[in-house]
Parts: structure tokens; sequence; C-alpha cells
């Protein structure tokens, strides 16, 4: 929560919020002058309930608009911090199983066998080095490999422009004397002398059968070059926010933006916080913190995933430009949806219309009783009226800028949304094409492999030779389960091992799918083929996608490799993992996650409403986005609506880039809920229903001198009058006492002041549809002249009071042959919406109903109940 300590700086960075604040300060300068006018004036309007009324909802709707804009930023740079330490923590783990499968390849121990002996050549060096090429040239997240003997001597490594021959690093003795699978540093190194700090995963060389370092074996990943792809994906050009990656002390070891947080700087770190103010050479800033998930048991080298905006900038107005696009008839729903904003919340814009509502029917009776003052002269009359006025307008100026201020909030919330659907399928798209990437990598290495090469270049091939293969597939398989099965065939597709036991049976069979055809069509060993996502035997008959490449040698295609994806756990982990979140780290309860290629078939998804190989028709123009574009959108899905993200894939590194020939269109959707239609529409419905007092009062300075003023107000959308020498008061009332007979126009009796008077239902007589509220029911006490009865009219909602000139009433006859409205005439009266009809009516014939009614109600009464006059029965 903003706490009050950083109140101020807080606000004068949110530009919408200060605007209001500083609007409503103005407006409270004139309440207060409005005030002492009104009391020095005598008109009679006590705002006091008001002016507090007003102040108590103008303040909740600031403080919630303020945590909302915080929340709106907290909740974007706590998601890239997040989402910085896992991706490149999963980036990690992917190399810690690259050191401890090259590690074992047959042909570094050869050579450090051959090294051993003094018996190395410079064709031993140069087929070394030239397989170190083949490696980085699939795995090129390597800029170095590095092969050292047990005394720390460089024997073969890629990068010809390192200078050391010798290293002195203590990973290398390290390495030699530990049994673990991998050792990973990151800090200066001699086996990279030019850089400040370099990522090396090591391992020691062994035989097979033996736990004796023969050498050692480095790859130096490239880090920068890493977090310069992963900052520029999840921080665009336009945003000013700085993503790092912190060390166990808090230092900086990648910064996106190098000029504002350089490397190595000391920083304060937000864990255990949902983010701080903290200050950095000389500029405030907005911080969050985020330890990494890790991944498949894996934490990474200890950093920390940290995001940094500074203060001025951290709450930029661009819910406007987010919303742009969106069907304003689905944001206006969505915005009063109860999932998303309390009850308090969604309540603001009636309890701020009531607030004026009350307040225009204290104007209403101001002009009333101005009217039948006698104690006040013309002038003075005029000025109250104009006093009136300014305070009725002051009314929806102070209710306009609560629902502007509440729109904004509203706004606010649903961008968030829209922005968090976006972000999260960007981040499922990047794991899968990440993935994918290692995938590509994996199918062309193994292709490499001396013993395939060597064993299929046979004519025929044994019992032993399969069994070999079989061996070396079953190892693979064994430290890379993202997959069912590995398959090697020979150069007719026949397939000649497995490694999973499961698919024995399928040993000696040919492959007619056409992945095989053209992965045995291959002749470089960059090449690749990727099935299409289909069912295949290789898969219990399910659909998934296998990644093939052609094994060659001496220049000849001799079989190939079929690596199959276990796509269905494997993509539902990945799409779990980039569901939206919480803040305190839970699934967002009711979204789900999807992958959806070109032809709109399902590929995977966390909702069982879509199964794999369905066809996606919820929002299909999403699904065609360019290659790398997002997009979103609000949906409407089995009666609810959801924030609905797209991204479309556009590959890693070279994987599915310029240069890459497999290219293959996915997208990634999120669909975050909203609010169940049936629950927002009966809440609109509900708000439509209530008709409050929306009047204003209008100038009567150019009405004729024999004008009369008519007080007005509204029964469901007609207009009607009475003269207003005739009009007590209006009032709101919640007492009145029903009559027997429910069917009469007579609504009940209400005590009013000293006297009880009945309230005639004007809808019923007129047969107009208006249902009138449960709570404050409006009712217009009349009473035509001193001898005449007091009566109550119940009305929807109190209108203006302009002045009529006799000769601008027209009689009813001249518009209608019949009516069953006790009125005088119509008149065209100009209001501040145009000019419109009103009904004048007439208040003897309005007491000739009621007693009609009311005698009418006596007899019935007396029939079934024995009963005395109705008008008698008192609450």
């Amino acid at each position: 929560m903003m706490t009050a300590h950083h109140l101020p700086a807080m606000i004068q960075s949110m530009g919408s919020l200060h605007r209001y604040r500083e609007s409503l300060q103005q407006l409270q300068s004139t309440w207060d002058n409005l005030s002492l006018l009104s009391q020095l004036s005598g008109t009679g309007t006590d705002m006091s309930e008001t002016r507090q009324a007003f102040g108590k909802i103008t303040t909740d709707v600031l403080d919630s608009l303020a945590q909302e804009t915080l929340n709106k930023t907290i909740s974007a740079i706590t998601a890239k911090a997040q989402v910085a330490v896992d991706i490149v923590v999963r980036n990690l783990f992917e190399r810690t199983a690259d050191i401890g499968f090259l590690s074992t390849d047959d042909n570094l121990s050869n050579f450090l066998d051959k090294h051993i002996a003094g018996s190395v050549d410079e064709t031993d060096y140069l087929l070394l080095r030239e397989r170190f090429s083949e490696y980085v040239q699939k795995y090129s997240v390597y800029f170095n490999v590095i092969l050292l003997d047990a005394g720390g001597n460089i024997l073969v490594q890629l990068d010809d422009t390192n200078p050391t021959r010798q290293s002195h690093d203590p990973l290398i003795e390290e390495a030699l004397h530990s049994d673990a699978p991998y050792l990973e540093v990151f800090r200066h190194s001699d086996l990279s002398p030019g850089r400040d700090a370099s990522l090396i995963y090591a391992r020691k060389v062994c035989h097979d059968n033996s736990d004796t370092a023969l050498g050692v074996l480095c790859l130096c990943f490239k880090f920068e070059d890493e977090m310069d792809g992963i900052f520029k994906d999840l921080i665009r050009q336009d945003e000013w926010c700085v993503g790092l990656l912190l060390d166990e002390q808090n230092r900086v070891v990648a910064s996106s933006d190098h000029y504002q947080i350089p490397l190595g700087a000391p920083l304060e770190h937000a864990l255990g916080q949902d983010w701080i103010l903290t200050r950095f050479a000389g500029r405030l800033y907005l911080a969050v913190t985020r330890e990494t998930k890790g991944y498949q048991g894996y934490m990474g080298p200890g950093w920390r995933g940290h995001v940094m905006i500074p203060l001025e900038h951290a709450f930029e107005d661009n819910v406007a430009s987010i919303i742009a696009g969106i069907d304003p008839m689905l944001l206006k729903k969505v915005m009063r949806s109860p999932l998303l904003f309390s009850p308090t919340l969604l309540g603001i814009p009636k309890q701020a219309a009531t607030i004026q509502s009350k307040l225009n029917q204290s104007v209403w009776n101001g002009n009333i009783w101005q009217k039948r003052d006698a104690s006040h002269n013309a002038q003075q009359n005029n000025f109250s009226k104009m006093l009136l006025w300014e305070i009725s307008n002051t009314g929806f100026k102070t209710q306009s800028v609560v629902e502007k201020t509440v729109a904004d909030l509203y706004q606010t919330v649903v961008a968030v949304m829209l922005e968090n659907s976006r972000f999260f399928a960007s981040l499922a798209v990047d794991i899968m094409d990440r993935n994918l990437y290692e995938r590509a990598n994996d199918c062309r290495w193994w292709a490499l492999t001396a013993t395939f090469q060597r064993l299929l270049s046979q004519p025929e091939l044994g019992m032993q030779e399969m069994h070999a293969i079989t061996k070396v597939l079953a190892y693979i398989n064994q430290a890379y389960t993202v997959y069912s099965n590995l398959v090697v065939f020979d150069r007719h597709g026949r397939i000649v091992a497995v490694s999973n036991p499961t698919y024995e049976r399928l040993t000696g069979e040919t492959i007619t799918a056409d992945w095989a055809k053209a992965a045995l069509q291959l002749r470089r060993s960059q090449d690749y083929v990727v099935s299409d996502f289909e069912p295949t035997p290789l898969y219990d008959n399910q659909p998934t996608y296998i990644y093939a490449a052609a094994i060659r040698h001496q220049e000849q295609t001799v079989g190939g490799i079929g690596i199959v994806f276990d796509s269905a756990p494997q993509f539902s982990a990945m799409l779990s993992d980039a569901l939206p979140r919480s803040a305190d780290n839970e699934v967002i309860q009711g979204s789900f996650t999807l992958y959806v290629d070109e032809k709109l078939r399902v590929i995977s998804s966390t909702s069982q409403d879509f199964a794999v190989g369905s066809h996606f028709t919820v929002h299909p123009g999403l699904c065609k986005l360019a290659p790398g574009s997002t997009g979103f959108d609000i949906a409407l899905y089995h009666d609810n609506y959801y924030a609905v993200g797209a991204r479309a894939s556009s590959g890693y590194r070279e994987y599915k880039g310029a240069g890459d020939n497999y290219k293959h269109h996915v997208t990634a959707l999120i669909f975050i809920p909203l609010g169940k239609a049936a629950d927002i529409n009966a809440m609109m419905d509900s708000e439509n229903l209530l008709q409050q007092n929306q009047f204003k009062p209008v100038s009567n300075q150019a009405a004729a001198e024999d004008a009369e003023e008519y007080a007005t107000f509204y029964i469901g959308k007609h207009w009607l009058g009475l003269p207003a020498s005739h009009i007590v008061e209006a009032i709101q009332a919640n007492s009145i006492k029903p009559l027997p007979d429910t069917s009469s126009v007579l609504e009940g009796m209400l005590k009013h002041k000293d006297s009880v008077v009945p309230v005639l239902n004007l809808a019923r007589l007129t047969g107009i549809d208006f249902q009138p509220p449960e709570q404050d029911k409006q009712i217009v006490i009349v009473q035509a002249g001193p001898k005449l009865p007091k009566f109550g009219l119940l009305v929807s909602a109190l209108g203006e009071i302009p002045a009529i000139a006799p000769d601008a009433i027209e009689p009813l006859s001249a518009f209608f042959a019949t009516i069953n409205i006790p009125a005088e005439g119509i008149a065209k009266v100009m209001t501040d919406k145009g000019e419109n009809l009103l009904i004048l009516l007439s208040a003897v014939n309005l007491i000739t109903r009621i007693s009609e009614a009311a005698r009418q109600a006596s007899v019935q009464n007396a029939e079934t109940e024995g009963g005395g006059d109705v008008l008698e029965q008192v609450a």
C-alpha cells in the first residue's frame, strides 16, 4: 500500500490524479463561498451535508485511483523483473545439460588420449576445432569452446583471438577433482581475459567407464548478448524502466541501460516487499526485485530480477492509447464488472449521482420557497435564484469530476488486464521459441554422432550394431527428458533403433511420413526438418512435432535421426508457466492459455474446453498477426468476458530467422477473466432503472411579465409539471403506508409534518411503465390553495422550474383526441438539452382522482373487512 510518507512524491508524479485533485480543491473553495452566500441570502438550502458527502467520496475515489495507478506500474515492472530472471535461468538450465553431454563426446577423450601419449597431429587439432565449430553453429549461445589438459594448458579452442594459452583459473583444478555434472562461474577469468566477467560452464573429460580426469571442457556463454535479447523483448524503446539482474551482493550484473544503471553498481533491493522507492545517482526510482522460481530444480547462479523506473516517468498516462482500439460497448460492460471492482468502487458513480440528486432536491425546494416568500423583493429573488443555480451547477461539476476520476480508475484496471494479457502471451511464445530452438539444435548435433555415422555407413546392420545405436539413443534420451522417443533410421527410412522401449515393435518398419523423406534429402549439417503437428505412431498416435536431420558419412547420406518432442506435457508446462499470477504468485482463477497454429488448430491448451487438434474460433483474428507482432482485445466466451492477449511466434536467434528455411506460424493466446456477462448485465439493468434528479435550473431572465413558473418532474421518461405556487416541497420518503387495494392509483398514506396526506401514483393512473425504488421514494407535496387538501405525487425525478407564458400553453385537445392524464395543456419548453414537451397537470383534477380512488378503496375495504374510511387509516 502507498504510505503517507510516499504520498506527496507519488501524487506529483501521477499527472491525471494531480489534475483531478487540483480541480476538486478549486471546487471545494467554490463550495465554501457558496455556503457563506447561501446563509447570507436565506435561500433555505443547507449544503453542509452535501459538502461532506462529496468530500468523503472524492477522497475515496482519489485514493483508489492513486492505488490502482501505482498497481498498474508495479504490475508491469514486477512481471518484467520476474521474467528477466526466469527466462535466463531457463536458458542456463539447457547449458548445464550441454556441458554434461558434450564432455562425454568420444572425440574429446580420444584427442586427450593422443595428447597424453604425445601423438596429436595437426589433423587431429583441425578435426576437433571443426567439431567445436559445428557445435557452436548449432548452439549459437556460446562464443568459445575450450578444451584444456590437466595442467591447465589450452589444447583446442574455437576463438582464435583469445591470447590465453594456459589458464590458472581455480575453476580448472576444481573441475578436475569434481564429480558434479557441471560447474558454473560468473566472474573474471583468464580464460577470457578481455572480459570483465564471463559465464563459464566446465566439466572434466573422462572415458566412459572411468572417473580419471583427462582434461577439462569449458563452454563460454554469450551472457551479454543473451541479456540484450531478453531486455529487448521485455522493454520497449519508448519505456523508461531499466531491466537489471543483481547478484547475491546486490550488484548489477546485467543492465538494459548502462548509462542509467551501470554494471557493478550496488543497489538497494526490494526483496520481501512489493516495491520500494530508492535513490540512485541523484534520481528517485520505483523499484521491484524478484527471486527466480527456478526451472526443474535448477536455480541458476543466484541472480535476481530487478526493475527500476524513474519516479517522474513511472505513472505516465498511456491508458487512453491502450484501450483506443477496444469496442466501446465491450469496454463499458467490463468497466462495471464485480469481478474487477469492489461493490464500493462500483457504487461510487451511483453514490455521487445520489448526492447530486439530493442537492438538486434542495435547490428545487429553494426555488419553490423563494416563490412563496413575500419578504423577498424581486431583485433579491433573482439573486437567490442565481445562487441556487450556481449551487446546483457546482454540484454537477463536482459529480462530473468524480465520474471522470472513477472512469479513469476503471479504465486503468482494465488497461492493466489487457496489457497483462499481451505480456504473458509474449512470455508464452518466448518460452516456446527458446525451447524449440534447442530441439532444432539437438537433432542436428546428434546427427553428427560418430557412432551413428560409422555404423549406418555399413551395407547391412546386425543386431550388435543396432544395439550400439540403441544404447547411445537411450543415453541421450535419459539426459534430455523433453523427448518421448528418439529414432534412427537408415537411408531407406527403415527404423534401426529407438530410445524408448515402448516403441521397439516399430524397429524394422519404414517411416513413410514426409518429414523422414525430407530429412534424407538434406545435404548440409546445418539443415533440419520439422514435421507438421500431427499424430504419429512414434508418439502413441498423438499429435506432436518431430525434428529430424540427415546422418552423413564421407559426404553421403547414410540415414537420419528423428527426435520426438514430448509435446503434451512440455507444451502444457510452458503454457502453465506463462499463466498470469496475482501478487501472492497464485494463478489468476479462470485464466487459461493456448498455442494455436496458422490453420487455427489448437496445439496445446490449459483449458479442457480447447482439445488438442480442435478448431479455434473464439477470436481467430488474433491468430493472423505478423511474426513477432502482438495484439489484445476483449472477447465474450461462454457468458464470460475475457482480456485476450496474443503474440505470434518469431523464433529465437537463427531459429525461424531470416536464414532459416523452417517457418511455422504459431500464436500464443492468454485469456484473463474480466467478469460474468450475466452479473454485469444485471448490474447495468439495475442502474438504468434508477432515475435521479438530473435537471439543471434554467434562467428566467428573458421570461414574459405574465409568465408563471412551473415546478416539473418526471414519471419514467414523461415530463410533467404543476404551477410552482401549488407546490409545498419535494421530499424523499420510506414510510408510505400502502392501502389494502393494491390496484388503486393511491400508493398509500404519508405523514407530512402535522398532517397525513394521500400519495397518488401517477404511473398507475396513466399506464406509464415506472417501478418506484424500494428506498428514498421521491414525493412532491402539492397544495393548490389554503382551503384545498394537501396530497403527494410519487414521481421518478425532479425537473427544471421554467417560466411559461399563458399563450405558450396549448390545450391537450390540440394534440390528443382523448387522454387519460388529468392535465390542462402542453407547452414547448427550452431546456439545456434542447426543446422538450411539458405536460401541465391540473391540481384540481388530481384531487378529484384521489377522492374517487379513496372512495373505491373504502367501499372495497368495507365489503371485504368491514372497515371504515380508508383515508382515516394513518401510519
